[in-house]
Formats: structure tokens, sequence, C-alpha cells
């Protein structure tokens, strides 16, 4: 067997990137608060789904515990409703951050509508 201590390596060391400190919507605070509201909505879809295949083994088997949870294995056609479910949902909650904001003025100044 070939000495591996010696064999050429094609791996690099891990180099940590600069995300940490980077910047993406002009403000840390609202970047802070947007990965707060994307983690919100992960949460909640995820106790959706499980409540779903909870849900689902109760009509079916009439019981269910933790490892008939973790070991479901959803159909396509189940598959192809939590994605419109998660879709629909996202639209709900997500929506509001495509508004077009071009007329936006600070809150407390008076509307000028021309």
């Amino acid at each position: 067997m070939a000495d591996d201590k010696n064999r050429p390596k094609a791996a690099s060391d891990f180099i940590k990137g600069d995300t940490d400190a980077a910047v993406f919507l002009g403000n840390p605070h609202i970047d802070n608060l947007m990965s707060i509201v994307i983690a919100i909505g992960a949460e909640i879809w995820a106790d959706r789904q499980r409540s779903r295949i909870i849900e689902h083994l109760l009509d079916t088997k009439g019981k269910v515990t933790t490892k008939m949870i973790e070991q479901f294995v959803p159909s396509e056609e189940q598959k192809a409703a939590w994605a419109a479910e998660r879709d629909t949902m996202t639209k709900r909650v997500y929506g509001v951050l495509a508004r077009d904001t071009s007329a936006g003025r600070p809150f407390g100044e008076p509307f000028n509508n021309k």
C-alpha cells in the first residue's frame, strides 16, 4: 500500500469568509432583522411540515411515535402538496419584501398624492 503521508493532496486549507462583517441591506441591524425573519419562517415551516406528518400518521395508523415521524417518507403527491403550501406561505409572509417602495417616505412626513 502506498504511503499516504507523502501523497500529494488536492484539498486546500479552510479559508474563513468575511460574511460575518458584510452588510447586505445598507445597515447591519436590518441585516440582523432579516436573518431573524428568515430563520423564524424556516422554523415555522419545519413545525408545519411536522404537523402534517403527525396528522397523516394519526389518520392512517391511528397512533404516532417520534420514531414514526422521523422515519416518515412522503409520497410524491404529498411532496407536491407541501411544495405548493410552502410557496403560498412564502408569498404571503415574504411577499411584502417585493413591494414597490419607490414612493416611500419617512414616517410622519405628509403624504403627497400628485
